[in-house]
C-alpha cells in the first residue's frame, strides 16, 4: 500500500499549495469528469483519482466500517475503507440471483427471459465496458469478497443526489437544459447497449457540475438481442460515444468482460452493438455528422447540494 502513502505526500507539497501553476495532469483529471473529482470520507478530494488507483484501494484497503443501506431490493452495504491514512466511502453489493421464466415490463413493453438474472457481476461489465466506450459515466467498481458471497465494491460518489430525489423532494431544475438533455440521450444509448432492465430515476446519479453518472447495474445484459429502449425517436449520438462504438471489437470485449459475462451474453452485446452502430451510421450517411453526432457541452452552474 506503498503507493497511497506518495501520492499523498505529493499532493500535501503539490504547486497549488504554494502558489504555483497547477499540474497539467491534476487539470486533465479534472477535465475528464467535467470538473468532478473523488472525495475521501471527510467529503475532500482524494490523492488518488485515475482509475488504476481507486480499483486498487477499493480491492485492497482495510474496511473499518459497514453498514446497511436503507434502500435497494439486494441489501448493499455502505463502507468506509482505509488504508495509509485515506478513508473512503464505498458501496458493496452481492447480488447473484437466478430465476427461469420471468415476466417482466421494461419501457412500457413485456418481455420473457428464459433465465433471468441479477447480478453484481453485470455492474462490473458495464464498467468495464463504459471505459473501453471513453464515457467515464460508470463509478469504478472491482471484484472483492467481504461477506459469505463473492460481490462487487463501487466507490461512493460524495456530493450526488438521484434523479428521484431532485424531482420528488428538491425539485431544482437544471441550469443548463440543452446539456442535461444531451446527457440523457448519452444514456438512452447506453441502456440499450448494455440491455439495462432497470433503467429508474433512482440509479442516476447528479454530481455538483450536473454531471450524470449511471449506477447499479445489476440487471444488464443478459443473452438478449433485443433493445429495449427503440432507437426510431433518438436521432443524435455524442461524438465520443459514436467512435468508442465504432472501434469496439468483440476481441477487446472478451479481453475485459469475459470474466464476468458468459460467450452467449458476450455474442448478444455485440449484435446489440451492431443494431446501434448501423442506426447512426446511417442517419450520418443520410444527414451528415454535423447533424447527427454532438459533444456534451461543459458545465456552466454548480448545484446546490454541493456545499453539503
Amino acid at each position: 500500500m506503498q503507493i497511497f502513502r506518495i501520492i499523498a505526500v505529493i499532493v500535501v507539497l503539490s504547486p497549488t499549495v504554494t502558489g504555483m501553476a497547477a499540474d497539467p495532469s491534476d487539470q486533465v483529471t479534472a477535465q475528464r469528469f467535467d470538473g468532478y473529482l473523488y472525495l475521501d470520507a471527510e467529503g475532500q478530494p482524494l490523492p488518488i483519482q485515475t482509475d488504476a488507483e481507486i480499483e486498487t484501494f477499493l480491492a485492497e484497503a482495510e474496511i473499518v466500517d459497514r453498514q446497511q443501506l436503507p434502500t435497494g431490493i439486494t441489501n448493499p452495504l455502505k463502507l468506509t475503507l482505509e488504508a495509509d491514512g485515506i478513508e473512503v466511502n464505498a458501496c458493496f453489493n452481492d447480488a447473484d440471483i437466478s430465476r427461469r421464466k420471468v415476466t417482466e415490463t421494461i419501457n412500457g413493453q413485456s418481455y420473457f427471459s428464459l433465465d433471468w438474472r441479477d447480478s453484481y457481476r453485470y455492474s462490473i461489465a458495464a464498467y468495464r465496458l463504459d471505459r473501453l466506450l471513453g464515457l467515464d459515466r460508470v463509478p469504478p467498481i472491482v471484484p472483492r469478497q467481504i461477506t459469505r458471497d463473492p460481490g462487487a465494491v463501487s466507490i461512493w460518489l460524495a456530493k450526488t443526489v438521484t434523479e428521484t430525489k431532485r424531482q420528488t423532494k428538491l425539485k431544482v431544475d437544471p441550469p443548463d437544459t440543452r446539456r442535461w438533455n444531451q446527457q440523457r440521450l448519452l444514456l438512452q444509448v447506453f441502456d440499450d447497449l448494455v440491455a439495462n432492465r432497470d433503467s429508474n430515476l433512482s440509479n442516476l446519479l447528479i454530481d455538483t457540475n450536473w454531471r450524470l453518472w449511471f449506477i447499479d447495474c445489476t440487471r444488464c445484459f443478459g443473452e438478449t438481442k433485443t433493445l429495449y429502449y427503440p432507437l426510431e425517436k433518438i436521432s443524435q449520438c455524442e461524438q465520443g460515444m459514436w467512435e468508442g462504438l465504432k472501434s469496439l471489437t468483440e476481441a477487446e470485449v472478451r479481453e475485459r468482460l469475459a470474466p464476468f459475462l458468459s460467450k452467449a451474453e458476450i455474442k448478444a452485446l455485440m449484435v446489440r452493438h451492431d443494431k446501434i452502430v448501423r442506426h447512426f451510421q446511417k442517419l450520418i450517411d443520410e444527414r451528415s455528422e454535423a447533424a447527427v453526432l454532438y459533444e456534451v457541452e461543459p458545465p456552466t452552474d454548480t448545484a446546490p447540494w454541493g456545499d453539503d
